[in-house]
């Protein structure tokens, strides 16, 4: 029986191929971004779960205003051991240093990239981690001994004991081998080092942040009480005055911390993986509808095989072996997707993991979606199999499956096409905005050192000054690029967003009593600088190079904290500074986060035109002072590459240590936005394409089932435009409701989507009518095909054939 109702599946698949081959595509492609997203999701989810105690493990954030969320997981060194000993909740707790990507470690002379993390005695306790060989030496402060993992080891060094194998050119040594942590973790890592001896005393340590507080809560503990307990503890002064603190899930840090950089945010996942499920609604509806209307046309044939002695079940059996085969084409086609896809995947999504596991957990995934698409089908299918031939040809809502379905997909493609403009256009608004305050088209930096020399044999002080009185020597050089319009000296970082010191404005003209205190950021600027990033003046003047050190400007939001409605010349923190004027915000940071109160002010000694201060070793004259100062310089447009090949010949002559294309790091900030935008481009094109060739398939149905009526029009003298409009009418107006109904939800969604962002594009009417108007246009062109090759037809043949 099985043989039999295959050799019948397949022939009414060949009978409707192209139908068949669309469902099939677009069900493989729902298939196959479902199944890769809930992989990604579940990846992101088990992060950290499989210590024995993940779920009573948490991270401590401490209040931190040069953070634009406001919190930072880097804290203090001494913390860890202060809140084990102040909240008894506290079973265990652990500081440690977690790994930097792109970091190598120096293994006998070889740089071989590696985790390298930092931790305290506590480490064993808190994770299973095991010592398989050598000594604990590599947990004790200041020690210069290292532990390294059993598969590290293998890599580096094969069958030969590691122990006694030297790092950095002698200067370290591994003493132990020691059992991994799984790489799904966000302190996964290859080697184990110890703290450095200057926690030695960690009292003094209070104002250095030294790493992640990891603690471990009691089994049994009530967490929300925990928490508005640790949030109103105050450290006190002499451990720098924390308070506020708060804590995250260990097991769920990876998608809810938006400090840890990745290529897709957790949310986004979360919409890829609703478009692959879309996808594959849209695929089914599509799929279905064309089953039900070649049922219809069959029920002759199911009739004829009643007659000769098939049961209901026998036909049941018959009709789904040909749905489960059409489903099982659209698994093997959606694993040859998965095949050519898993590398880029793999590599976007930083998961670890081999092809035949892929498959394994997508079979899961997909299995799933097949039983719930099956149990719909054997509903429709007995709901159409109990009526009536008769009684579904009187009834008027014999179409109405079909006009349901026809809708549902309109919905889905018309929402899909409508969110991916709104994103695009979203994304266009940011990068040609002027309401971002600053301009940072052709824009790069460089941040270059400068030798003090000994500071033993030199003053300071005085080497100080005459190198900050000079220009820097760069600065000509680069003056000298045809590619290069114009170079200035910076004092402080735009893009990137560096080095800004924030600190509590107590006082300033007309404070309202009990009003808090206002956190200020300062950055140091000029007025070259000022008109180098084309500042946006809202009220009162520019800084110039004769005002004072005391005249300031101050941007929208601290005008705001200060409750001012006229802020040009009132004064704040105790008649330091003087408001000379108001600039638009400057959001040279993700879009998604605030702008923070901002005093832009000059230079109050030379030493701020600083950006960092390093000491080191030169050959044979010991240690030297280095200066880093910051270049900013215009390039022609397009010429990025080749000015960067330029720059690179002047690092032998010039201390480089970086360059920076703003528009590049600005990119950064949207780099998930972009990817969400590339998946919603294909899952947009395969939902578009399901439905329009639906429609061609649907409305070649229709004529074919109603051929009898369109001769017998044609006998009446209906011509084929008459005709035409019929079908059109019919199906324009079904796009009209799918549209509504897809705008009304598209809109709610992406008005929703665009809160997220503090500068916003407007939901233009353009959108909707070009929407409507294209797929009209594919409606009618669809239709108009079909009826035409329908209407060209011999009525009197037809009838007779009838």
């Amino acid at each position: 029986m099985l043989i039999h109702n295959l050799k019948i599946a397949f022939r009414n698949i060949r009978k409707y191929k192209n139908q068949t081959l669309i469902s099939v595509i677009g069900l493989a492609v729902g298939f196959t971004c479902f199944a890769l997203a809930m992989l990604w999701i579940r990846y992101e989810m088990t992060f950290d779960s499989f210590h024995k105690n993940a779920k009573n493990m948490y991270v401590v954030y401490t209040p931190n205003s040069n953070i634009q969320t406001g919190y930072d997981r880097i804290t203090p060194y001494p913390l860890a051991t202060y809140l084990k000993e102040t909240f008894p909740e506290i079973a265990n707790a652990i500081q440690l240093y977690p790994p930097s990507r792109g970091r190598t470690v120096n293994v006998e002379g070889a740089e071989i990239p590696a985790l390298v993390i930092m931790a305290d005695s506590s480490f064993l306790r808190m994770f299973d981690v095991k010592i398989l060989e050598g000594s604990i030496e590599f947990l004790i402060i200041g020690s210069n001994k290292y532990a390294i993992t059993q598969e590290k080891a293998r890599q580096l060094f094969g069958d030969e004991n590691p122990i006694g194998k030297t790092l950095y050119d002698g200067r370290n040594e591994i003493c132990a081998v020691v059992s991994g942590m799984s790489k799904q973790s966000n302190y996964a890592f290859d080697f184990v080092m110890p703290f450095g001896s200057y926690v030695t005393n960690p009292n003094q340590m209070w104002d250095i942040p030294a790493g992640n507080t990891i603690i471990e809560l009691f089994p049994g503990t009530n967490v929300e009480a925990f928490e508005k307990k640790l949030y109103g503890h105050e450290t006190g002064e002499a451990r720098r005055n924390l308070s506020k603190m708060t804590i995250k899930p260990l097991t769920k840090l990876r998608y809810l911390d938006p400090n840890i950089e990745k290529e897709v945010t957790f949310q986004h996942i979360l919409i890829f993986a609703l478009s692959g499920l879309l996808v594959i609604l849209c695929s089914l509806f599509n799929y279905l509808t064309l089953f039900m209307s070649r049922f219809r046309m069959r029920q002759k044939e199911l009739a004829l095989r009643v007659v000769c002695g098939a049961s209901g079940i026998s036909l049941m059996e018959m009709l789904s072996v040909e749905f489960m085969l059409t489903l099982f084409f659209a698994v093997v086609f959606g694993f040859l997707l998965t095949e050519l896809v898993h590398k880029p995947f793999l590599t976007l999504s930083e998961i670890k993991m081999e092809l035949p596991a892929i498959f394994s957990e997508s079979l899961m995934y997909v299995g799933g979606i097949i039983l719930v698409s099956l149990l719909a089908f054997w509903l429709i299918l007995f709901v159409f199999r109990r009526r009536n031939l008769d009684v579904s040809i009187r009834r008027s809502n014999k179409k109405l499956f079909r006009k349901i379905s026809v809708v549902v997909q309109l919905v889905i493609s018309v929402g899909f096409a409508f969110c991916t403009i709104v994103i695009l256009k979203q994304m266009y608004f940011l990068h040609h905005t002027d309401e971002l305050g600053f301009s940072f088209k052709n824009r790069g930096s460089i941040l270059v050192y400068e030798n003090l020399g000994n500071p033993s044999e030199i003053n300071i002080d005085d080497r100080l000054a005459e190198v900050l009185r000079s220009e820097i020597p760069l600065i000509s050089q680069l003056k000298q690029i045809p590619e290069i319009t114009e170079v200035i000296e910076g004092a402080s970082h735009l893009l990137p967003q560096r080095g800004r010191q924030s600190r509590e404005i107590s006082s300033w003209d007309d404070k309202s009593a009990n009003v808090e205190n206002v956190s200020m950021e300062t950055m140091i600027v000029s007025s070259d600088y000022i008109a180098f990033y084309d500042f946006r003046l809202i009220a009162g003047d520019i800084l110039t190079d004769a005002d004072p050190a005391s005249m300031v400007l101050l941007n929208e939001s601290a005008v705001k904290a200060f409750g001012w409605h006229d802020p040009i010349g009132k004064q704040f923190d105790d008649g330091k500074f003087t408001v000379k004027g108001v600039i638009k915000h400057i959001y040279n940071f993700a879009p998604t986060i605030p702008g923070k109160p901002v005093v832009y002010r000059k230079p109050q000694t030379p030493a701020e035109n600083i950006i960092a201060i390093s000491i080191g070793r030169s050959g044979d004259s010991g240690s030297v002072i280095s200066l880093g100062r910051l270049v900013l310089f215009k390039y022609h447009e397009g010429t990025w590459k080749t000015l960067m090949g330029k720059i690179e010949q002047l690092k032998d002559e010039h201390s480089i240590t970086e360059t920076f294309n703003a528009e590049e790091i600005y990119d950064n900030y949207l780099k998930s936005e972009k990817a969400l935008l590339k998946l919603l481009y294909f899952v947009s094109a395969i939902c578009i394409l399901i439905c329009v060739f639906g429609f061609v398939s649907l409305v070649s149905l229709t004529c074919e089932e109603r051929r009898k009526e369109i001769a017998i029009r044609k006998i009446n003298g209906a011509t084929a435009g008459n005709i035409l409009a019929m079908f059109a009418k019919e199906y324009i107006l079904l796009l009209f409701i799918g549209a509504m109904i897809a705008f009304t939800t598209g809109y709610f969604i992406m008005q929703r989507w665009l809160e997220q962002y503090v500068k916003q594009t407007s939901i233009s009417a353009w959108i909707y009518l070009s929407i409507v108007f294209v797929l009209a246009l594919v409606i009618v062109l669809c239709v108009g095909w079909q009826v035409w090759r329908a209407s060209i037809e011999n009525p009197a043949e037809v009838v007779k054939g009838e």
